[in-house]
C-alpha cells in the first residue's frame, strides 16, 4: 500500500493563483489551480513508475490542459578519501538524502529522497502554459548541506540532474581548514560552477570537464572584502588564488556570499556560455545550507566542444 503524504501552499506567481499539492505516492508534485483534487485523488492510485500508469495519468491531465513531467538526479559522493588516500570514485553516488524544493520549503516535509544507486526522482503535475522553476536542497545528516542553482521546469522530462555532493570528512578536515587558513577567516558558505565543455556532465566519463582559460563573473558583483573571489580551481581541483582564470578542472568558487540573487557567466574569446542563477536567502541560513553548487550540465556550460584537456 502505497504511503501517501500531502502538502499544501498557496502563491502568486505571474499574478496566477497557484495550489500546490503534493504526495499521491512518495514522488509525486502537484502544482496546479485546476482540479487539483480530482488529480490528486487520480495521482493516489497510480504508480508513476511505470509506464502504463504514467500513460493514463498523462492522459488524464491533459484534459486540463496539464502534463505530468519527470524530474531524476544523482547525487555524486564528490572529493577526497582523506581515510584511505586518492580521489573518491568518480562514480560513487550517496544514497537515503533527502531532496526538496527551496522556492516550496512544505516539500522539505515530503520524504523525497535518493535510493540505494544514489538517484531520486520527482513527478511533477503542471499547466502545460507555465514554466517552473526549482532550486534543489540535498541534506543528510552528518553531511555539508548544499542547494543547486535554478533549474528550469518546463514541459520536457529532465532526468540528467545533477549535484556533487561534498564527502563531509574532506569538507570539514581538510578543505574547509585549507579554505579558511588561505583567507584569513571563517567559511560561511560558498557558492560554486563548473565552467565545462558544451558535452560536460556528471553523468559522462569524459574528464576533465573544464574549458580553460576562461574567466567569471557575477552579477551583481562580487567584491571583496565582504566576498572572497572568484577563486579559480587549479588541476588538482583546489581552489587556488594564484590562477587568474579557469584550469582544464573548469571550477570557481565565490566565498562568503551575501543574501542575494545572482547570475553567474564566464568569458572566453570565441565561446559562448550559459547564465546560472542562486538565490542565497534568509531562509537557507535557517535550513543550514552552506555550499551552493551548479553541477554539469546545468552549469556554466559553453559551445566549446573541444576534447578534454583542450582549450
Amino acid at each position: 500500500m502505497k504511503r501517501l503524504s500531502l502538502g499544501l501552499v498557496m502563491l502568486f506567481t505571474c499574478s496566477l493563483l497557484i495550489a500546490t499539492i503534493a504526495g499521491a505516492s512518495d514522488n509525486v508534485l502537484v502544482m496546479t489551480d485546476i482540479k487539483t483534487d480530482k488529480i490528486y485523488k487520480k495521482m493516489s492510485k497510480l504508480d508513476l513508475e511505470n509506464e502504463k500508469d504514467l500513460k493514463k495519468g498523462k492522459k488524464f491531465v491533459d484534459k486540463y490542459d496539464c502534463t505530468i513531467v519527470k524530474l531524476s538526479g544523482k547525487l555524486n559522493h564528490f572529493g577526497y578519501d582523506i581515510i584511505n588516500g586518492g580521489y573518491i570514485d568518480y562514480h560513487a553516488t550517496v544514497p537515503d538524502a533527502s531532496v526538496w524544493i527551496s522556492e516550496y520549503p512544505f516539500t522539505r516535509n515530503l520524504k523525497f529522497k535518493s535510493d540505494e544507486t544514489g538517484w531520486w526522482t520527482i513527478f511533477v503535475v503542471k499547466s502545460k502554459k507555465m514554466d517552473l522553476g526549482f532550486s534543489f536542497v540535498y541534506e543528510k545528516q552528518g553531511w555539508v548541506t548544499t542547494k543547486s542553482n535554478l533549474i528550469p521546469v518546463t514541459n520536457e522530462d529532465n532526468v540528467d540532474i545533477a549535484i556533487q555532493f561534498i564527502d563531509p570528512l574532506y569538507y570539514y578536515l581538510a578543505l574547509k581548514p585549507a579554505v579558511e587558513g588561505m583567507i584569513g577567516g571563517p567559511i560561511t558558505n560558498a557558492m560554486v560552477v563548473t565552467v565545462g565543455k558544451s558535452w560536460a556532465s556528471m553523468h559522462s566519463d569524459l574528464l576533465p570537464h573544464g574549458d580553460p582559460g576562461a574567466t567569471v563573473s557575477s552579477d551583481p558583483l562580487l567584491t571583496y572584502p565582504d566576498t572572497i573571489g572568484p577563486l579559480y580551481f587549479n588541476e588538482a581541483v583546489q581552489p587556488d588564488p594564484t590562477y587568474p582564470y579557469t584550469s582544464v578542472d573548469g571550477g570557481v568558487t565565490w566565498i562568503n556570499v551575501p543574501l542575494n540573487t545572482f547570475y553567474v557567466t564566464a568569458h572566453k574569446s570565441g565561446v559562448n556560455y550559459e547564465t546560472v542563477e542562486f538565490s542565497i536567502t534568509e531562509q537557507d541560513v535557517e535550513a543550514g545550507v552552506v555550499l551552493y553548487i551548479a553541477s554539469p550540465p546545468d552549469s556554466v556550460q559553453g559551445d566549446n566542444d573541444s576534447d578534454p584537456g583542450e582549450g
